[in-house]
């Protein structure tokens, strides 16, 4: 395979700021983005347990608090340099390394309409991983997938991939595909068996993570 996987871990807080003399209070998501052009012996981007301590700093330092006393700068770009900078500070080096932004967003998250997105619900199991770790364990997901063109904007799911996808429904994955089951390697396979298909797929298996590939082209 040939293309670029991306992951985002999302974080909620509830705050308020003073924009321009005006009190400016909101729930808030906090996105943060990594990507790499190869995975790791398991399949992953970044372990999304790794980005903990970024959530625990949220939670600290800006959930329910008034962020002009907390931040150099409370703008929504604001935000994201300054929990940036701390992620690359703070965490491993090579999570820095592919830490490409944290983006922030307020209000509650739009939810893709049917035609924009496909569901499913399936069993898996992760090979690879430390003992004890969650993943390795039998479990399950109601999985969101989504699709993206070349601008990076959302795109209806062909009928064909759509069949592809709803045929997962129900199994357990590591029966059905020929791969450890991790997000990033469930969006290039889905990717790669069509190759008349959209640029970009998502797939999320919580609401506050997915994993994106997009196909390489010449």
């Amino acid at each position: 395979m040939r293309g670029l996987w991306r992951i985002g871990k999302l974080f909620r807080f509830e705050a308020t700021r003073d924009l321009d003399g005006q009190d400016d209070g909101h729930s808030f998501t906090v996105e943060a983005v990594l990507s790499t052009d190869t995975l790791d012996d398991v399949g992953f981007v970044v372990d999304f347990g790794r980005l903990a301590p970024l959530g625990k700093h949220i939670d600290t330092v800006l959930d329910h608090q008034f962020l002009n006393n907390r931040v150099p700068d409370a703008t929504d770009v604001g935000l994201g340099a300054y929990l940036a900078e701390w992620a690359r500070a703070h965490l491993a080096a090579e999570i820095g390394a592919a830490l490409t932004e944290v983006r922030i967003r307020t209000g509650r998250p739009v939810v893709p309409t049917d035609e924009f997105a496909v569901r499913f619900e399936a069993t898996h199991h992760l090979d690879g991983l430390s003992a004890g770790h969650q993943c390795g364990r039998r479990h399950g997901h109601s999985y969101l997938v989504t699709a993206c063109d070349a601008d990076g904007r959302p795109t209806v799911v062909p009928k064909k991939l759509r069949r592809h996808i709803e045929d997962l429904d129900g199994t357990v994955l590591n029966k059905t595909v020929p791969f450890n089951p991790t997000s990033e390697l469930l969006s290039a396979y889905l990717l790669e068996q069509h190759a008349d298909g959209p640029a970009a797929i998502r797939v999320s298996e919580t609401e506050t993570s997915w994993a994106e590939y997009t196909r390489w082209t010449p």
